[in-house]
This record gives C-alpha cells, structure tokens and sequence, in this order.
C-alpha cells in the first residue's frame, strides 16, 4: 500500500490541486489528511487562493480513499461539506515491513504530547513508533528522547520554518518527504527502527 500525506491544507486551492497530482504520480492507494482542511485559522495568513469551497470538492473525488483525523481549524461546520469522516483526533495505520509491522499515530499534532517516555506510555506508543503529524507546518523527520519519530509532512499551504510546502508519500519501506516541485527533502527508513 502507498499513502499520500497532506496536512494544513487551510484552505488554499491551488497548492493542493498541485499536491493530489502524486496520487496519481506516485500510484498511491490512500489519501491520508491530517487536518486543518478548510480554515485558514487566527494565526496564519490568509492564502492569495484561498477558496475553501473548492477544495471540499477536489477532496471528494477521493472519498473512498480517505484516511482523515481532525486538526484544531477544524470546525464541526466543516465536517458538514465533506462526504467523510474528518472528526477523530487521531487514529493508527499499520505498515507490514519485512518481518514486522510499523506502528504509525496520524494525528494533528495539537493535542499530544510524545517526547519522553512518560508521556509516549500514556499514549500507548512504543519505542520505534512513527507518530505522523502537521501542525506546526514545520516539515522533517524528528526522533524524540522517548525512542518515538515525529515525521511531519509540513503544509501544503502555509509552509513555516524555513521549510518549503510540501507533502509525504509512505509505503512498506518508509516514509519520503516532498516538495511541491516533487523534490525529495527527506526519508525515514522503516529498516533502521530500533523497536
């Protein structure tokens, strides 16, 4: 299976319309959303596209392929545009690699906390999980002291950090970030997870 990562849409038409090119591009099964879809939110900047009753529909030609979880611009008023389940605050996909299975959190990355191993128990993660969040809209691979890996796609939209707008691709062998242009900026080999 493949996977299609986009987060922190908020709202901006033309940068996800470039995004859900690699669906097909990159022959992907699933279109994971990691919320903040619609709003563009108190703290961001307007986007010069934005349009968000055009991107409920560009996500609807993928109803059937959506993984989705709610992001904290998320409003109940939103839920209403979509033909999917956009509500839950996280949820698990799991990834048969060789001979094991690659436990990976999506989540928006507003709610928990993961970092020391306190808190990574209270959330039933193991060392080697991959939590997969937005939020911050910060793109990267981040290994935490509690032995879990933060990978953030960044925004598609509202790129911060320095960090170009992109997205993630994931299948059996790890996850791979891009740039809208299709550059690659990173990969998390699932072969080097110390479980």
């Amino acid at each position: 299976m493949r996977y299609l990562i986009l987060s922190d849409i908020h709202g901006g038409t033309l940068e996800l319309k470039e995004a859900l090119r690699y669906f097909d591009i990159l022959r992907c099964d699933f279109l994971v959303l990691l919320g903040d879809l619609l709003n563009h939110g108190p703290r961001n900047r307007v986007p010069g596209d934005y349009d968000p009753m055009e991107v409920a529909p560009r996500l609807e030609a993928f109803k059937e392929k959506i993984i989705a979880v709610r992001g904290n611009c998320d409003s109940e008023v939103d839920q209403m545009v979509f033909p999917f389940p956009c509500t839950a605050p996280y949820g698990w996909i799991l990834v048969p690699h060789e001979e094991r299975i690659v436990r990976v959190l999506i989540t928006h990355g507003h709610l928990y906390r993961y970092a020391s191993d306190e808190d990574r128990e209270r959330m039933g993660l193991k060392k080697g999980d991959i939590v997969l969040s937005g939020h911050t809209h910060v793109s990267g691979i981040f290994p935490q002291p509690s032995g879990v890996i933060n990978v953030n796609p960044g925004s598609t939209t509202i790129p911060k950090g320095g960090t170009k707008a992109g997205f993630a691709c994931m299948d059996e062998q790890g996850i791979t970030l891009y740039d809208l242009c299709g550059n690659k900026l990173g990969f998390l080999d699932f072969a080097t997870l110390e479980f």
